[in-house]
């Protein structure tokens, strides 16, 4: 495409199989910036694999570019460089801080939070090693996006960024998955997975950074002054570092851990619940608070990180270093009804403030401001081809 500006997209986390937060991300920005992103750019999606669930279904200005390596490991640092020195784009966006060691004249990359700056103890040693080479490179090489003014402040605390220079991007809502499903279908499918109302939802890694163990804690002390039939937790995520204690705590107790549940259900474990139940140390965004927002559930959060800035005053806060007061907070949902309306009135109201539309476009935003002005070829075109 003679003439054109090129943008290459790492689509790598938007096309893993089973997506959690930053793959989500990734996917929702995606799809939207097709409908955003002018023909007068070109796009490559860079991936491991042929692109699936939709994001196949490429404009006649996009096209993709599957990276194939054996080793699987260090796709992004060895593959993608690799490809970066070859045939670079005029810019390359990477919707996760690990940015490929080789890179084009410009980058644009999001960085969700630094928790392994913050909660060290939460990671292995080796993740945190490589987390924070990351996030330094990032800093250096590319502009930065993030997804939460706590974020941004974190960032700038811990790298010396600049703080006019990152953009801040909220997350959104996937609205067709997570509209309040029919009472059949929250029926067929706590029936599936052995739950019996009521009980409060966990979602997320089950790690020491979202507060496992003072959730656990908590809810034991619910049903120690309740009996074991009063109420159930159920904790929905792959297991992470720092759980083993939390999950040996929760053997005894009416506790039911799923793991990784597809999307298509999630919707209908959110309207079952009493309330989700999130008192994590540290999150970059909070994503779980809008679906559970928009599943018409009440939130019980931490008043810490960016929660207080997804929340609003549709949440009930709570101090994470306290299990009574996690246990308190959980008690009044389960006893107060008008008190669980009251907030899923607010948090329905609340999330019409996110979409991944409006992520995208501020997304693009910083893309097209990135972009600036490139030099073009005189010639009848350009293929960047090195070898």
């Amino acid at each position: 495409m003679p003439g054109r500006l090129t943008i290459g997209i790492d689509a790598s986390r938007a096309n893993a199989r089973q997506r959690t937060g930053t793959e989500w991300y990734a996917y929702h920005v995606i799809r939207e910036l097709r409908d955003i992103i002018p023909d007068t750019y070109r796009v490559i999606l860079y991936s491991k694999e042929a692109l699936r669930d939709g994001l196949e279904d490429l404009p006649s200005h996009w096209e993709s570019r599957v990276l194939a390596w054996p080793p699987r490991k260090l796709w992004t640092q060895l593959r993608l460089s690799w490809e970066m020195y070859r045939r670079p784009p005029d810019m390359l966006f990477v919707p996760a801080h690990a940015l490929p060691v080789i890179l084009p004249r410009k980058a644009v990359t999001t960085l969700h939070d630094v928790a392994f700056m913050a909660y060290p103890q939460a990671y292995r040693p080796l993740e945190r090693i490589y987390h924070r080479f990351a996030a330094r490179f990032a800093v250096r090489r590319a502009r930065i996006l993030t997804v939460s003014e706590f974020s941004r402040r974190e960032i700038v605390r811990y790298f010396r960024a600049d703080e006019a220079g990152i953009r801040v991007t909220p997350l959104g809502i996937d609205t067709d998955t997570y509209r309040r499903p029919s009472a059949e279908v929250i029926r067929d499918c706590l029936d599936r997975h052995g739950i019996r109302p009521p009980y409060f939802l966990f979602v997320g890694r089950l790690e020491a950074k979202k507060n496992i163990d003072g959730l656990v804690s908590a809810f034991q002390r619910i049903v120690e002054a309740r009996g074991n039939d009063a109420v159930r937790l159920v904790l929905v995520g792959k297991r992470g570092y720092g759980c083993e204690a939390a999950l040996r705590q929760a053997s005894g107790l009416p506790v039911l851990e799923l793991g990784y549940v597809a999307p298509e259900e999630m919707a209908a474990l959110y309207a079952g619940a009493t309330a989700l139940a999130l008192p994590s140390w540290y999150e970059g965004f909070g994503l779980p608070v809008l679906e559970a927002f928009m599943s018409g559930v009440p939130a019980v959060v931490s008043r810490t990180a960016s929660l207080p800035e997804v929340g609003g005053s549709a949440v009930g806060y709570v101090d994470p270093a306290s299990p009574e007061d996690i246990a308190a907070a959980l008690g009044r949902l389960l006893d107060d009804r008008g008190l669980r309306q009251r907030l899923a009135a607010g948090g329905t109201e609340r999330v019409r403030l996110f979409s991944w539309r409006r992520t995208a476009e501020m997304t693009w935003e910083a893309i097209r401001a990135e972009t600036g002005p490139v030099t073009m070829p005189t010639g009848p075109g350009r293929d960047h081809d090195r070898g």
